[in-house]
């Protein structure tokens, strides 16, 4: 498995996992790449808020990384934005 952990973003440290897979076709088999990801706050590096293997194989381990730090920033961005629009406990 090779793991890259990117800069911060928006407050929280990315990790993208990559692992080999085969795939059979009718050509034989073939090496593919599979990706995880995982999000975690940096005051709390062990304690992750989000993990999640991907359904996906993936042609090149760069396409799966481009990928799996795609869906982390996604699922980050909508966590935020779910927070934003809760109303505050002075607005009801």
């Amino acid at each position: 498995m090779t793991t890259n952990a990117y800069t911060s973003y928006r407050g929280c440290s990315v990790e993208v996992h990559v692992t080999t897979a085969k795939a059979r076709a009718i050509g034989g088999v073939y090496q593919r790449y599979r990706v995880s990801w995982t999000v975690s706050l940096p005051e709390f590096p062990y304690n992750r808020v989000a993990s999640f293997p991907e359904q996906l194989d993936f042609v090149t381990k760069q396409e799966a990384f481009r990928y799996g730090q795609s869906r982390a920033h996604t699922f980050i961005d909508s966590v935020l934005c779910a927070q934003s629009e809760r109303p505050m406990a002075d607005q009801r």
